[in-house]
């Protein structure tokens, strides 16, 4: 390629990436998920998964038939857990207590809002209120 020639591309390809749009598909969690309503169930976490744009919990319920059916949890992003010392908690195989907000299609999926860990804490994802982190 000729040294003219690299610096059009060059040029080319840094003005492509300037003005190309920046991907800002965001969503509000208010449109996935019924935030006025508060789901719960007891369930072994048999999956955790640090995927952007959010952090995802699998669960396993045993309902009172007997049934099993599995339960998929979102919440933060990767980097807020990582900030809050979160990552190592969470332990496959253990039995949590979970509430969350339901999705609003009815399907098996939530916002975790708090998670009883087998020790008895309760770790807090989604503050109804933040101006209020304790929800007292």
């Amino acid at each position: 390629m000729k040294p003219w020639s690299a610096c059009r591309f060059m040029a080319a390809v840094v003005i492509a990436l300037v003005t190309a749009p920046a991907d800002v598909e965001q969503h509000a969690i208010q449109a996935e998920y019924e935030m006025s309503k508060t789901g719960s169930f007891t369930g072994v976490m048999t999956r955790f998964a640090m995927i952007n744009p959010h952090c995802r919990w699998f669960f396993e319920e045993t309902t009172a038939d007997g049934t099993k059916v599995t339960c998929d949890m979102s919440g933060a992003w990767p980097g807020a857990l990582r900030a809050a010392g979160l990552v190592r908690i969470f332990q496959i195989g253990s039995t949590y207590e979970v509430t969350f907000a339901p999705a609003k299609n009815g399907a098996r999926v939530g916002r975790v809002r708090t998670m009883k860990a087998p020790d008895g804490k309760v770790i807090t994802l989604f503050h109804e209120d933040p101006t209020n982190p304790l929800n007292n």
